[in-house]
C-alpha cells in the first residue's frame, strides 16, 4: 500500500508540474518519490522472501507431523513427479506400495527437487538389484549421522521451495542446455560488433547533437543495432529462454548448495557431496549477472530502446557461453550430488522421527531375521509387531490363516523392510539382520483387458519372472500371496509346492501365505527344504470375531469364510454334519 501511494505521488507532481499548477523544482519531489519507490520495492522482496521461508518451514513440520499421526502415509501436496513408465512390471513396487500418495516414498521422502525424488525413489526401487553392500553401507553410515542433524533436513528443504514449484520442461532444457557440446551461439563477429557498436552508437549520437549533424546521422548507428539485435534474436532467443525460465531456480540451487557448503560432516560420503556442492554454488553464483541482463530484457521499454544501444543480448548470451564452456558438462554431477543429499536426509529423518526404528544390520551372506518387524504405514497405535525368520538360502515361511487375519500385512512387513534396509534406511523393527538379497513379489495380481491376459496367466508370467530371478543366482527373496489362486484346488497345490519346492533348491528364501492347508506339507519328506509353517488366527465369542495379528507357530485350525458370509447377511447353506 505504500508503494502505491508513493507511486501515486511521483506520477501526481509530474502531471501537476507538466499543467503548472507546480514549478518546474518540484519535479525533484517526484525523483524522490521514485527513488523511495525503489527502496521499497527492494525492501517488500526481502519481507516476501523471509514470508515466504517461513511457510516453506511449517510445510515441513505439517509434512512431519503427518506422518507421525495417522496420515502416515501422506504424499507432500505438489510432489514433484515420479517418472516410471514400467511400474506395472516391476518386480515389487506395486506390490508393495513402493509409489503413490500412500505409499513408502510418500512416507520416507523430504526430498524437493526432480532430482532428490528420482534419486530416493530410485533406491526404493533398486531392491530386486541392489547395489554392493559397501554402497549400502556407505548411505546407511551418511543417514545415520544426519538422523541427528534434523534442522539441516529442514534447510535443505526451506531453500529447496523456488526449485520445487519450477520443475519439469524447463529444468530440462536448462540442463540439456548447460550439458550441450554444440559450439557457442555467439561467434567472434557477434562479440566484436557487441564491443564496437554501443562506442560508435554513444559517439554519433553525443556528436550528432553537439555539432548538429543530421538525424540520420545521428541515429544511424542506433537503427543499424536495432537491426542486428532482431537478426540475432532468433539464435540467441532460446538460449536466453533456457536460462530466464530457471533463473529464480538457479538463486535458490545457489542457495540450497550453500546450506550443504555451510555443515559440516564427519562421513565421508557426506563430506564429498558438499565438496562437489561447493563447486556447483561458485559456479552458479557467476551465472547472476548474465541471467540479470537476460531479465531486463523482459522489459519491452529496455528491449525495445537500450538493449539495442549496447547490444545487451549479445553480451549476456556470450557470457552465458562462457560459462557453458567452463562449467556446463558439471551441471548434471552438480544435480545429481544434491538429489543424493536430500535422499540421505530424507533417510535420515525416518531414524529422527521414529527413534524407534531399527539401523539395520548388513550381512554378506543372503538372510532375513527381524525381531519386533512391523509395516511403517500402519499407524504405531494400531501396529502389530511380530519376530520373522531367520530365513536363509533354501528356507521358507509358509503363512496360513483366516481372511484377514495378518498374512497380507505380514509379506508386506517384509518387503516393506528390505526395501528401506537396501536403501540404506532405517525399518520398523526392533532388529533386523538381512544380506544383499534380491527382492520379487506376487501379491496383487490382475488380469489384462488391453494384453488379453486372464488372471490366472497374469500369476503365472509373475510366478516365471520370480523363478527366472532365482535362477540368476541363490539369495532371491520371494514373497507369494495367495499363489495361483486362480485355478481349482487340486492344481493349485501342486502347482505351488512344484514352485515352491524349486524356489528353495535354487537359493532361494521367503514367505508364503495360503488358505490351501495342503500347502503346509511341503516340508514333508526327506531331504527336503527347510520349511516353517506359521499361521494367524481369529479370536470368536459368540457370532463376533477379532483378531489380535500374533505370528503362531504351526498350521491354522480355523477358517472364519462362512461366518464372514454370515455376518454380511450372504447366504449360506448349513454345514453337513459331522462337520
Amino acid at each position: 500500500m505504500v508503494r502505491l501511494a508513493v507511486a501515486a505521488c511521483a506520477v501526481g507532481v509530474l502531471v501537476a508540474v507538466g499543467l503548472g499548477q507546480l514549478p518546474p523544482r518540484a519535479a525533484w519531489a517526484s525523483g524522490a518519490a521514485a527513488a523511495t519507490f525503489v527502496v521499497l520495492v527492494l525492501v517488500h522482496a526481502r519481507v516476501d522472501r523471509r514470508r515466504d521461508r517461513a511457510d516453506a518451514g511449517a510445510r515441513f513440520h505439517e509434512h512431519a507431523l503427518r506422518r507421525l499421526g495417522d496420515d502416515v502415509g501422506a504424499a507432500e501436496p505438489g510432489a514433484a513427479r515420479i517418472e516410471e513408465p514400467n511400474v506395472a512390471k516391476h518386480p515389487y513396487c506395486t506390490d508393495l506400495d513402493v509409489l503413490g500418495a500412500a505409499s513408502l516414498f510418500a512416507f520416507a521422502g523430504f526430498a524437493r527437487t526432480q532430482r532428490g525424488v528420482a534419486t530416493l525413489a530410485g533406491w526404493l526401487l533398486s531392491a530386486h538389484d541392489p547395489p554392493p553392500l559397501a554402497e549400502i553401507e556407505r548411505r546407511q553410515g551418511a543417514a545415520r549421522e544426519l538422523s541427528r542433524h534434523p534442522e539441516f533436513a529442514r534447510s535443505l528443504w526451506v531453500s529447496s521451495e523456488p526449485v520445487h514449484g519450477g520443475q519439469g520442461p524447463a529444468a530440462r532444457t536448462f540442463e540439456q542446455w548447460a550439458s550441450s557440446s554444440a559450439a557457442p551461439a555467439v561467434g567472434a563477429a557477434a562479440i566484436a560488433l557487441a564491443w564496437a557498436m554501443p562506442v560508435v552508437n554513444l559517439a554519433a549520437l553525443v556528436l550528432g547533437y553537439a555539432k548538429g549533424w543530421p538525424a540520420f546521422v545521428t541515429w544511424g548507428p542506433y537503427l543499424a543495432s536495432v537491426a542486428i539485435s532482431f537478426a540475432l534474436r532468433a539464435r540467441l532467443g532460446p538460449i536466453g529462454s533456457a536460462v530466464v525460465s530457471r533463473a529464480s531456480s538457479v538463486d535458490a540451487y545457489a542457495e540450497a548448495f550453500d546450506v550443504a557448503v555451510g555443515a559440516r560432516f564427519e562421513h565421508p560420503l557426506l563430506a564429498s557431496l558438499c565438496a562437489e556442492l561447493e563447486q556447483g554454488r561458485n559456479a552458479l553464483r557467476q551465472l547472476r549477472v548474465p541471467v540479470s541482463g537476460l531479465e531486463a530484457l523482459q522489459n519491452e521499454v529496455f528491449r525495445l530502446l537500450i538493449a539495442p544501444l549496447l547490444l545487451a543480448e549479445v553480451h549476456a548470451v556470450a557470457a552465458l557461453e562462457r560459462w557453458r564452456v567452463r562449467h556446463g558438462k558439471s551441471v548434471r554431477r552438480w544435480l545429481e550430488a544434491y538429489g543424493e543429499l536430500e535422499s540421505l536426509s530424507s533417510l535420515g529423518m525416518m531414524g529422527f522421527d521414529f527413534p524407534g526404528f531399527a539401523w539395520p544390520e548388513l550381512s554378506h551372506e543372503p538372510v532375513f531375521e527381524a525381531r519386533a518387524l512391523g509395516h511403517p504405514l500402519v499407524p504405531a497405535e494400531r501396529r502389530v509387531c511380530n519376530d520373522v525368520g531367520p530365513l536363509g538360502p533354501g528356507h521358507a515361511l509358509v503363512v496360513t490363516g483366516s481372511n484377514m487375519s495378518g498374512k497380507s500385512t505380514l509379506l508386506r512387513s517384509v518387503g516393506a523392510a528390505a526395501v528401506f534396509a537396501l536403501a540404506g534406511g532405517p525399518v520398523c523393527a526392533e532388529r533386523l539382520v538381512v544380506g544383499r538379497v534380491r527382492l520379487v513379489t506376487s501379491m496383487r495380481v490382475a488380469d489384462s483387458l488391453t494384453e488379453g491376459a486372464s488372471r490366472f496367466y497374469a500369476e503365472l508370467e509373475r510366478l516365471k519372472l520370480v523363478c527366472d530371478m532365482a535362477q540368476k543366482g541363490p539369495g532371491v527373496l520371494f514373497l507369494l500371496d495367495e499363489i495361483l489362486a486362480g485355478t481349482n484346488a487340486r492344481e493349485r497345490i501342486i502347482g505351488a509346492r512344484s514352485a515352491v519346492k524349486w524356489l528353495l533348491e535354487h537359493g532361494a528364501l521367503g514367505a508364503v501365505s495360503t488358505h490351501d492347508l495342503g500347502l503346509a506339507e511341503i516340508g514333508d519328506g526327506p531331504g527336503a527344504a527347510s520349511v516353517r509353517n506359521v499361521h494367524f488366527e481369529e479370536q470368536v465369542a459368540g457370532e463376533k470375531m477379532s483378531f489380535d495379528y500374533r505370528l503362531r507357530d504351526g498350521v491354522v485350525k480355523s477358517s472364519n469364510a462362512l461366518r464372514l458370509m454370515r455376518q454380511l447377511g450372504l447366504p449360506v447353506d448349513a454345514e453337513p454334519s459331522g462337520r
